[in-house]
Parts: structure tokens; C-alpha cells; sequence
């Protein structure tokens, strides 16, 4: 199983080959993510992940293009990211370009989403779910009340789109999204 940790910065995903636009220690590749192609042969990954990376890139529809370039068929994607109701997590950073939504995923990266013709690249959507507050729970929110709001959130699809359309704002908006996505290819 080969492994790519694109954007690993120091913390980089155990027995991983890093990507980085710095050379930290244990990086593979020292690349900026936003210059195309990345130095990386197609097809050569069975696992990726993009942990708060996404959110950062100039142009998501190329770095997904990369993504989807360097992965094996069926490879997996590991996405996590600042969810885009929750202004703390999405626009405290000013090195963010974006917060993610649901259907940014489900809708324009997948062969059925109502926007794929904009797009060659396809993916099978194996895992979404909203994080409401993030182990590092700087407003004290207690854990019993962060994990029913996440359950209820996440009981279903229909559920997911409800809460992050209008429930969200009620509530403070989600921290994180969580994607794990399944390249497709021929």
C-alpha cells in the first residue's frame, strides 16, 4: 500500500511519503501544491491524504485533477477540512482561499452530481460526515452536547443537507468535514 500525505507539513501520516512545499523532515517532495503537474508519475498511490489542505490551494478543481492523476484506480482519498458554516474555522486562518461543503463533493466530483459535466474527473463518495466541534474545544461546548449534534447530523444524506443548509447557522455551523472518496478510472 503506497501512500501520499499531500500538504503533510511536519505531521506528516505514518509510513507516508510527504508532499510539502517546505522540506520538513520525512518530506518526499518539495512542491508548491499550487504549480501543476505535481512531480509525481501517474497511477502511484493507493491511499491520499488531504488533511486541511484544500482549503489552502489556489485552484481545487486542478489539485483534484492532480489527486486524481497520481492515484491508482480505487485508490482512496482522505479529506478533512474547515466546514464552510463555521466562520472560526473557515476565516480565522487568512491563508484560506475556501471553506468545503457537502455537496462541493457530491455534486461536482462524482459522475451523478448535477454539475459532473464540468469535469472529467470521477469519484465514488464512500464516507461524508460533519464534525461539529473539534477535540480542541476552545468555546467549552460540553462533549455529551458536541456529540448529539454531530449524531443528528450525520443519521443520513438528507439529514447532512438539512443541517448544513439552514441548521448550521442556528447552531454555530460545523468545524470540519470529513470526505473519503474512491478514484475512479477505466
Amino acid at each position: 500500500m503506497k501512500k501520499l500525505d499531500i500538504g503533510c507539513g511536519k505531521n506528516k501520516i505514518p509510513n507516508a511519503d510527504g508532499i510539502d512545499m517546505i522540506s520538513f523532515l520525512n518530506v518526499k517532495y518539495v512542491h508548491d501544491l499550487n504549480i501543476y503537474p505535481y512531480p509525481i508519475k501517474s497511477n502511484s498511490y493507493d491511499e491520499i491524504y488531504c488533511y486541511h489542505i484544500l482549503e489552502h490551494v489556489n485552484d481545487m478543481v486542478k489539485t483534484m485533477q492532480e489527486i486524481h492523476r497520481i492515484g491508482k484506480k480505487n485508490a482512496k482519498v482522505y479529506i478533512r477540512g474547515p466546514h464552510c458554516s463555521c466562520s472560526s474555522t473557515v476565516w480565522i486562518d487568512p491563508t484560506h482561499k475556501r471553506g468545503l461543503s457537502l455537496r462541493m463533493f457530491t455534486d461536482y466530483f462524482t459522475s451523478e452530481g448535477i454539475w459532473s459535466y464540468y469535469s472529467n474527473l470521477k469519484f465514488q463518495i464512500d464516507k461524508l460526515k460533519l464534525h461539529y466541534v473539534l477535540s480542541q474545544n476552545r468555546f467549552r461546548i460540553p462533549v455529551f452536547i458536541s456529540s448529539l449534534l454531530s449524531s443528528i447530523a450525520n443519521l443520513n444524506r438528507f439529514s447532512q443537507e438539512l443541517c448544513e443548509r439552514l441548521w448550521a447557522g442556528w447552531v454555530g455551523g460545523f468545524e470540519e468535514i470529513e470526505v473519503v472518496l474512491k478514484i475512479q478510472k477505466k
